[in-house]
């Protein structure tokens, strides 16, 4: 069925087998999830002709770029069920981790996407592959507010500066969640802005993907007395 499920949309993907067996090589999944994973991309690259999902120069490496990069995730949190994606996007890493736990009991992802092209793009993508997310198109800062289930961890890649992320997470790390934010190369500039907001003990985890990629995992969020508000200050630069 999953295999079907995938054969269903004509296959365009800039992607060659090489680099998705590369990709899986460092993140490997279940047959199952692969096949999700297949219909997930090939529904990607169908949208991303006309809704820009994800920057163009990267489909070529869509599999290590977006797939392993969101799948890695996975074994810094290997018992959460319960995952909220703040700006989902296109899906990273979202849909992915969604694929990837469509087996698990009690699993469920939280996609919290405001812009109305990207949330149609990812009811399709869960429909497609009959993955356990549900889509909150709103503004983070209302999902959190309305937010009354325990999340298990939140998530959120090229979103915002992470002093930003870290007032967006702040309830629901104080309410036991773990952050798990992917960055780049500017990670220790941000970390080192972040710092003026809040008091953080972050591990840095080295990407599977290579390059400058990181991983910033926080279990513990503290605003600064007088640290003055980042969001605020972000959304008026």
């Amino acid at each position: 069925m999953l295999a079907a499920m995938s054969a269903t949309l004509q296959n365009h993907s800039p992607c060659s087998a090489t680099e998705k067996a590369a990709a899986l090589a460092l993140t490997p999944v279940s047959r199952q999830t692969e096949a999700r994973l297949d219909a997930y991309v090939d529904l990607l690259v169908q949208w991303q002709t006309k809704t820009n999902l994800v920057a163009p120069s990267t489909l070529p490496q869509l599999w290590t770029r977006h797939i392993a990069d969101s799948l890695q995730l996975l074994a810094l949190a290997p018992q959460a069920k319960r995952w909220a994606d703040l700006g989902s996007g296109g899906g990273f890493p979202g849909v992915v981790l969604a694929c990837a736990l469509a087996g698990v009991e009690g699993a469920r992802i939280d996609l919290v996407e405001r812009n109305a092209k990207k949330a149609a793009f990812l009811r399709e993508a869960v429909r497609i592959t009959a993955s356990p997310a549900v889509i909150h198109p709103m503004d983070i800062g209302d999902y959190v507010d309305r937010s009354e289930d325990r999340i298990d961890c939140v998530t959120a890649r090229a979103l915002a500066p992470l002093q930003v992320l870290l007032g967006f997470a702040e309830p629901l790390v104080n309410k036991g969640a773990k952050a798990l934010f992917l960055k780049g190369q500017d990670v220790e500039a941000e970390l080192t802005e972040a710092t003026r907001y809040w008091i953080i003990e972050p591990r840095i985890h080295p990407s599977r993907t290579g390059g400058q990629g990181r991983i910033v995992e926080i279990d513990h969020i503290e605003r600064r007395a007088r640290g003055g508000d980042a969001k605020q200050a972000w959304r008026g630069s």
